[in-house]
């Protein structure tokens, strides 16, 4: 069973760094989330075969990090899960997008190639982004924001109770596992013949406790609306923060900083 814990503590993990104290951490998380929102969009648009234009991105993060002292070691963690997508997204415009743009030491370097790097360049800001908003945001406050706008509110409330409640999920397959294990001592692993049972087992059990949950919640008072007691401040420093990041971001959209430099390092 230590797997499925190992799984909830690494949920934790992430979210007991959201509570540290730091002048990232002191933002408002509507702040945070609107330049979250900016950067995201600002790094999908860059055009597909232009992976030099994505580089400068990486200040943002990387400001973030040095003052919100957040350590890398979870967030590449996490970062390593969606990377492999990307890797075989990317793998098939190198296989597919085969026309020659232009060779480096008489190597071709196709159109493919370029895609690829601007699709795994692309994949790593946007997780990396949203995962520093996680690690220097409480998850409640993220979901406070989200739902207090009314076009973001279901989305908002699905996000909070699909993060809340995956504990219970890993704790009723740690449950079934467990029981498993006992009933089948010399057994390393679930067969496959036992797998269909199994997962039955824990989506009924799953959907039990889940109904034991919403009714717990409806007597609390829950009628479809997150209710936070403590409403965040938006102050000077959020708004000069949101003035300052948007100008750097959009500046680095439009303006070509990684072939400026280049130039001035040739000349």
């Amino acid at each position: 069973m230590g797997r499925f814990h190992r799984a909830g503590a690494s949920i934790d993990h992430l979210e007991r760094l959201g509570r540290l104290s730091s002048p990232v951490h002191s933002l408002s998380c509507a702040a945070k989330l609107a330049v979250t929102f900016i950067f995201i969009a600002l790094v999908i648009s860059i055009p597909r075969e232009t992976p030099g234009r994505l580089m400068p991105f990486f200040i943002y993060p990387a400001i973030l990090l040095s003052l919100s002292s957040t350590p890398l070691k979870p967030l590449f963690a996490r970062l390593a899960v969606a990377l492999p997508f990307a890797l075989a997204m990317a793998l098939t415009n190198i296989i597919f997008e085969r026309e020659p743009v232009f060779s480096i030491a008489g190597l071709a370097v196709t159109r493919g190639v370029l895609s690829s790097a601007t699709l795994i360049l692309k994949t790593t800001l946007c997780v990396f982004s949203a995962l520093l908003l996680i690690a220097t945001t409480p998850f409640s406050a993220i979901a406070g924001v989200l739902t207090k706008n009314r076009l973001l509110r279901i989305f908002g409330l699905q996000i909070m109770m699909s993060y809340r409640y995956i504990g219970v999920l890993i704790e009723e397959a740690g449950n079934s596992w467990t029981a498993y294990m006992l009933r089948s001592p010399s057994a390393k692993a679930i067969k496959l013949r036992d797998m269909g049972a199994f997962l039955g087992g824990m989506l009924l059990r799953s959907m039990d406790k889940a109904g034991r949950v919403y009714n717990a919640m409806k007597c609390r008072g829950f009628y479809g609306v997150y209710v936070s007691a403590k409403t965040e401040k938006f102050g000077a420093e959020d708004i000069i923060f949101m003035f300052t990041a948007s100008l750097i971001l959009v500046f680095l959209r439009f303006f070509d900083l990684s072939a400026a430099l280049g130039a001035f390092v040739v000349r």
